[in-house]
């Protein structure tokens, strides 16, 4: 039975994701709206080291820190970007380490203008909402109002529907769609569906990035012998970019719809006795029997559904014709 992941893989799950400044700008922009956002050079952002040692020379480590400039303006500015999965009472405190550490960097280039800090907090956690206060402390000149006071992006009630819609060569979207029901598997099953068209649009890079997050979020979700059969789909697919991600797409949400098949079965057995046995065999059937029907509504040809959901082609055949009825 797979297990819950540790809150940590969750917290290292997006440092990868705004290592791209397409990501970045999206983020700003269109999620969060700063008003200073569109003047931005998007050309002059670039990342940054994430590390530093106090004055104490114990070390503090950002999650994301991007460094940009506004257009017309000589100058340039940071984004610190910390992913938490939960709700930390001690985060002002954290944000402003990071801040002062970044500008007593500064202070040793000689620099004679201290750069504004826009801090940001990309929240993933499922069970409680962000309650902690997002006010630092009043800033300056343009940034005044976002300086010291972080902007939460709190993915579960996130709506990026609008965002898929745009079917561009950004994996964002994608990610925190999929992210929100990451504990659901039947919906992260019927989501991964849904977003295949979006996949396909990703260029190599974002592709190769898609695989990163599915290896850290999806695959451990999957059994021993699943990894196996992820692995090769996966490689497969970076390989042979997005023509190969519908194979990848419906082989992973099969795996997964297995996985969850066999968590159950094995929850069920737990304690029970074997004579419950028969209506477990009937509650596999069943998922199998849905996931056949996602199928059906996805596209896929008989022949497709047949070999995908091991069923045989009569009774998908039987399917097809029951759902058009």
């Amino acid at each position: 039975m797979c297990k819950k992941l540790p809150p940590k893989e969750h917290d290292t799950t997006f440092k990868f994701l705004f290592s791209d400044k397409d990501e970045i700008l999206l983020l700003v922009k269109d999620i969060l709206h700063y008003t200073w956002a569109d003047s931005i050079e998007e050309d002059s952002i670039e990342l940054v080291k994430t590390n530093y040692v106090t004055h104490e020379f114990s070390q503090v480590e950002a999650d994301v820190i991007a460094k940009a400039k506004l257009k017309e303006r000589e100058v340039y500015f940071y984004i610190l970007i910390e992913n938490q999965s939960t709700v930390k009472k001690e985060m002002q405190q954290k944000i402003l380490k990071y801040m002062i550490s970044i500008w007593a960097d500064e202070i040793r280039k000689n620099v004679q203008i201290l750069p504004a800090i826009i801090p940001i907090v990309v929240y993933n956690g499922i069970g409680e909402r962000w309650s902690i206060s997002t006010n630092l402390m009043e800033a300056f000149d343009i940034f005044k109002d976002d300086v010291f006071r972080y902007k939460v992006v709190d993915i579960i009630e996130l709506d990026v529907k609008e965002l898929l819609e745009i079917k561009e060569d950004v994996l964002l979207p994608v990610v925190f769609y999929l992210e929100q029901v990451r504990e659901d598997r039947s919906e992260l099953i019927r989501r991964l569906l849904e977003v295949e068209e979006n996949l396909k649009n990703l260029s190599k890079k974002n592709v190769d990035r898609f695989l990163e997050w599915s290896y850290r979020i999806i695959r451990p979700r999957l059994s021993e012998e699943q990894k196996s059969e992820y692995d090769t789909v996966a490689r497969r697919l970076s390989e042979g970019g997005v023509n190969a991600m519908g194979e990848f797409i419906s082989n992973v949400a099969r795996l997964l719809d297995e996985a969850k098949t066999k968590d159950f079965m094995a929850g069920k057995l737990e304690g029970k006795l074997e004579g419950k046995l028969e209506g477990k065999l009937e509650g596999k059937i069943e998922a199998t029997i849905e996931f056949a029907k996602r199928l059906i509504q996805k596209g896929f040809s008989d022949e497709e559904v047949a070999e995908l959901t091991e069923l045989q082609i009569e009774k998908v055949k039987e399917l097809r014709k029951s759902m058009v009825n």
